[in-house]
């Protein structure tokens, strides 16, 4: 089984996950919010909602919005955030994915960025959402696109294999989500219509080296397993030569890397 179809990386990870990855996610986020046009008036799921990345923004849209993650330390950083933000129409839930707890045909709107793409069994994870939303109800679920495709990735990958060689080269996995004909035909086999996938490319900037190293180290839940395995002295002195490996590939800064994403889009 995939390691981040596991609770524990994301527990892991939940503290900085968050600072990482809130700008980074902003520009997915408000593309699938666009494509689905949410209302003021909808009723909306977020299934792996990790810290509300997506949840917090589209609470300003939306009249509700029920927040789902089986990581309860993502949950709980959900929760605080949401006392600092002073909402009261976003509800953080843990619970799994695969097996929503709500009833049949209350949502007007359901997403998952980037969360159902690592379920065991995503079909149940699709079901659910079609279960749980209205007739006519709008979904989106959104996916990464091949490493290939991703300069940012690409970058980052290649400056972990600098400080661990046994890591492999990224393949692209054709029966995953990583493939816009597999997300549009699970969207279709689980009853959607309509169904649409969009590439989507968003890029962040960088002002030097060690901020890109440590802004998507923090934010990765496999990385930072790597890290804890490797003990932090260790750790510390595998950095310098990740960051001097980054610097040497994108020769000067700041420097702005994209990633591109499919977004999955249909109607129940």
């Amino acid at each position: 089984m995939n390691m981040l179809a596991a609770v524990g990386p994301w527990d892991l990870v939940a503290d900085g996950y968050a600072d990482a990855n809130t700008e980074f996610f902003a520009g997915f986020n408000r593309a699938a919010m666009k494509l689905l046009e949410l209302a003021k008036t909808d009723r909306v799921l977020d299934v792996g909602c990790g810290p509300g990345t997506l949840a917090l923004v589209a609470s300003e849209k939306v009249a509700s919005i029920d927040a789902l993650d089986f990581s309860e330390n993502m949950i709980a950083v959900l929760q605080k955030r949401i006392k600092q933000e002073g909402l009261s129409n976003v509800t953080p839930l843990v619970g799994d994915g695969q097996n929503l707890p709500h009833t049949d045909n209350e949502f007007d709107a359901a997403l998952s960025m980037f969360g159902l793409m690592f379920f065991p069994d995503r079909a149940k994870g699709l079901a659910e959402i079609y279960r749980t939303l209205k007739p006519g109800g709008r979904a989106c679920v959104a996916s990464w696109a091949p490493t290939d495709q991703s300069p940012l990735m690409q970058v980052m990958f290649g400056a972990l294999r600098t400080i661990n060689p046994d890591i492999p080269k990224p393949q692209t996995d054709i029966a995953s989500l990583e493939n816009p004909d597999v997300l549009a035909s699970e969207l279709a086999q689980a009853g959607f219509k309509n169904v649409e996938v969009h590439k989507v490319t968003h890029g962040v900037e960088f002002s030097d080296a060690k901020t890109f190293w440590e802004e998507l180290t923090k934010g990765s839940a496999p990385v930072l397993m790597m890290r804890k395995k490797m003990g932090e002295d260790t750790w510390q002195e595998k950095s310098k030569i990740a960051v001097k490996h980054i610097e040497e590939t994108l020769e000067t800064f700041p420097a702005r890397l994209a990633s591109d994403a499919w977004l999955g889009v249909a109607v129940k």
